[in-house]
């Protein structure tokens, strides 16, 4: 599963929803545009700091716990 961080009005927010929806990829849209100002500073600042991204969208894949982690990175080694 993917998780989208984006915002209103942003095309490449949207093509990014778009590419996922071609094949029916489940994902997640956080939208920055619809949190309270406290919640969007916490994430413009973890977006900035922890993932040194600078805008959006930002697309992380989330894998889930160890052994998912692990069958993902079997599959890349195979």
């Amino acid at each position: 599963m993917y998780y989208i961080i984006g915002k209103d009005n942003c095309p490449w927010c949207l093509k990014a929803k778009q590419e996922l929806e071609k094949d029916n990829t489940p994902y997640v849209y956080k939208n920055l545009d619809k949190l309270s100002e406290i919640k969007k500073e916490f994430w413009v600042d973890f977006i900035k700091n922890e993932l040194s991204k600078t805008t959006v969208p930002v697309v992380i894949n989330v894998v889930g716990g160890f052994e998912e982690l692990q069958n993902e990175r079997n599959k890349r080694s195979a």
